[in-house]
């Protein structure tokens, strides 16, 4: 089977995101789960203050 995203013949697993249901391969639900996942914590010396 493909993987809905890249398109690659491999092993995949249902994931739902922004409700649909999508059939992807390990890379892809990697990257999906990387764009998901918060940003590390800035510390606050290091932001720009609001103008």
């Amino acid at each position: 089977m493909n993987c809905e995203r890249c398109g690659i013949d491999a092993s995949l697993a249902h994931r739902d995101i922004d409700g649909f249901a999508y059939y992807l391969c390990e890379a892809c639900i990697g990257g999906w789960d990387a764009v998901r996942s918060p940003p590390p914590a800035a510390a606050d010396e290091n932001r720009s203050p609001a103008r």
